[in-house]
């Protein structure tokens, strides 16, 4: 009897240990599965996370979303921002870069984790900084509303810093780069791929007098060109 004892002894102690050390792995098993779930959960928050911006300047009649627009309010992808007579807006857009509006311009802000998009909907003037890396574009939405008065269909692009594509005529594009200025007939588009800052504006010509000087007290009656039906001003609005 004893020695049947000491033959079961062995077997039960190994089958003992292996019990154990399943177990042990199991729980193991489980709580890496765990962490990994909520690793997975913050990893995919971060990658779709969209990015924001800050409005940092908001001079005068400033609106964002048809709404007035307050120095340090978030602007969210997708905004529509309008700087009025004589108005100034910038928008801080970090780890992307800048976006900056002058006066009479509307615009479309789309923004990615890796580009900033400013679709021109009232010209207007729109400067854009891009960190390294980070692609910008400016697209005129139709090229035959772009001014506010006359036949002249002018958009002026300057660069900064860095090197643009604009795309303009039947197909055409021309590279500008760091310190050069042009203007173009019937552009469309303005592209970089990063660490560059280029403005696209429209031509001084296209916008009355009665805005531009004085304050805007130049009587709309001294440039009848620009006066519409009922002695409101003509502006522009191009559509998407």
């Amino acid at each position: 009897m004893k020695r049947m004892k000491k033959h079961l002894k062995a077997p039960l102690s190994f089958l003992l240990a292996t019990a154990m050390v399943a177990a042990f792995s199991f729980t193991t098993l489980a709580a890496l599965g765990t962490n990994d779930s909520v690793d997975a959960t913050a990893d995919s928050t971060i990658v779709f996370q969209e990015p924001t911006g800050t409005l940092t300047v908001a001079k005068r009649d400033v609106a964002i979303n048809q709404q007035p627009g307050k120095v340090g309010q978030t602007v969210l992808n997708g905004s529509v921002i309008r700087a009025g007579v004589d108005s100034h807006a910038v928008v801080e857009l970090p780890q992307l870069g800048q976006a900056e509006y002058g006066r009479l311009t509307e615009s479309l802000l789309t923004l990615t984790p890796n580009s900033i998009s400013s679709s021109m909907l009232k010209c207007g003037s729109i400067t854009l900084t891009l960190q390294p890396n980070i692609s910008g574009l400016v697209k005129i939405k139709h090229i035959a509303d772009v001014g506010v008065i006359g036949e002249h269909r002018d958009v002026d692009v300057r660069v900064m810093r860095g090197e643009v594509v604009v795309k303009y005529g039947q197909g055409q594009e021309r590279v500008m780069r760091a310190g050069e200025h042009r203007d173009f007939d019937n552009a469309t588009e303005v592209t970089s791929t990063g660490d560059a800052m280029f403005k696209v504006y429209c031509d001084e010509d296209h916008i009355p007098l009665a805005f531009l000087g004085f304050g805007g007290l130049i009587p709309l009656a001294l440039i009848p060109a620009a006066v519409g039906p009922g002695g409101n001003p003509v502006l522009s609005t191009l559509q998407p």
